[in-house]
């Protein structure tokens, strides 16, 4: 584990400039996504708007499906985006690790085109796998912090770390699809038998990568800069160099 934080770091060292280059394509995606995500919403309201100003429009079933169908379809398609343009990003910092200097926006959304349908899955199964825990911790902890903020903080704290760690037995899925190319299925089974393979290992991995995500939040307006430029090219190295090392890839 020592030796690839130790290449982790090594490789951001000598090609700092090409990952800041990938964070900003994933911020752009990044942020179509959201937005297309809250422009659903805003037209959800408006929708709901048309029914009436008192929520009338859950009285009325088909406002209720079209609602739900608009919302639906906004989520999807902007999921989908978001997760696309996080498998390209993880495939461009292993090409830029590797030595690739054609790393461009045209190539990065290139390679959301032909393989960002695979990545769709696997995200979502990240998602469900956090939320499940993450959620019940959340509302079981706001319940009992009350209107105490420190334990309000805690609970987020918390809510987060379980939202990370549930996801340990596939944290490391989006590498595993950069790297073989085999679909989502095969991705996320040959990343839990990794996980599995060395239990703490890939725990204290997980957990690391957590703290790191966690520390710098209080910066604020200033996260996203530590998270796009920093921490998300040194997370998707880190799990494309663990994936590989411990499949024997590399020594």
């Amino acid at each position: 584990l020592l030796q690839i934080t130790k290449t982790t770091l090594s490789l951001y060292r000598a090609h700092a400039g090409w990952y800041t280059l990938a964070g900003l394509a994933l911020f752009l995606t990044t942020t179509v996504g959201i937005g297309l995500m809250v422009g659903t919403l805003l037209f959800d309201m408006l929708l709901a708007l048309f029914w009436g100003t008192e929520g009338q429009w859950i009285h009325y079933a088909p406002a209720v499906a079209s609602i739900i169908v608009m919302t639906a379809s906004g989520f999807i398609v902007s999921s989908v985006l978001i997760f696309a343009g996080l498998g390209a990003f993880v495939h461009a910092c292993a090409q830029i690790g590797a030595g690739v200097r054609e790393i461009t926006i045209i190539n990065f959304l290139e390679y959301m085109r032909r393989f960002g349908g695979s990545f769709w899955p696997i995200g979502m199964a990240q998602l469900i796998l956090g939320c499940a825990l993450a959620i019940p911790v959340l509302l079981v902890g706001t319940w009992l912090a009350g209107a105490n903020s420190i334990l309000a903080v805690a609970v987020l704290i918390l809510a987060i770390l379980a939202f990370i760690i549930m996801q340990w037995p596939l944290w490391l899925a989006f590498g595993a699809q950069v790297v073989d190319r085999r679909g989502a299925i095969h991705s996320m089974m040959s990343a839990a038998g990794v996980s599995f393979s060395a239990p703490l290992t890939s725990m204290v991995g997980v957990f690391g990568l957590g703290v790191l995500f966690m520390v710098p939040l209080p910066m604020l307006v200033f996260y996203p800069l530590y998270f796009y430029l920093l921490f998300a090219p040194l997370a998707a190295i880190f799990g494309v160099v663990y994936y590989e090392a411990a499949r024997g890839m590399i020594k």
